[in-house]
């Protein structure tokens, strides 16, 4: 005999996303949007507030990026460790795995920064952060009559866009 169906049965939970946050920074390091989707620890029980958040990410990737870039074997005119370099100069570093998720970094030629936190277990996202700047950033954000250069990019267009870029790649639910 099989067993008797639940009265109230679960109902199905949404899969969670395989997009954690965004950031995007300009060539000088100010963040000029944030975007987040998943974050079960919030801000405060971290970094402590919003901008020292987005200083604490850009010096993590800063260094890893400038690290990498160091200790680049192919390149006999090394930088010393810390030194600043010119946009594009380096090795190329494009993500690391950490215990609990996976960031992936694009800078671009004009020196936009792209830090898109991830779970661990989703592949490259090179393709997709050069589609948020060509597509999005470029496209929606800096195309906007409202758009003032060196200033934060803040809008539901831009947002959504992100997010249905990110949907399309299976990243988030579907919008």
């Amino acid at each position: 005999m099989a067993p008797a169906a639940p009265m109230h049965p679960t109902p199905p939970t949404a899969p969670s996303p395989l997009a954690y946050n965004l950031y995007i920074y300009d060539r000088a390091g100010k963040c000029l949007h944030y975007q987040e989707w998943h974050r079960p620890k919030s801000v405060r029980q971290g970094a402590g507030t919003q901008a020292d958040d987005q200083k604490q990410m850009f010096g993590l990737f800063w260094t890893l990026s400038n690290f990498c870039a160091t200790l680049n074997p192919k390149d006999p005119a090394k930088s010393q460790l810390g030194q600043l370099r010119s946009v594009g100069d380096g090795c190329g570093f494009s993500a690391f795995t950490a215990s609990t998720y996976k960031m992936h970094f694009l800078e671009t030629p004009s020196g936009v920064k792209f830090v898109l936190n991830t779970a661990r277990d989703v592949g490259s996202c090179r393709a997709l952060l050069q589609s948020l700047y060509d597509d999005v950033f470029v496209g929606v954000g800096v195309r906007s009559p409202f758009y003032v250069p060196g200033e934060g990019v803040s809008c539901d267009q831009f947002d959504g866009a992100v997010a249905a870029l990110l949907a399309q790649r299976g990243l988030l639910p579907a919008v």
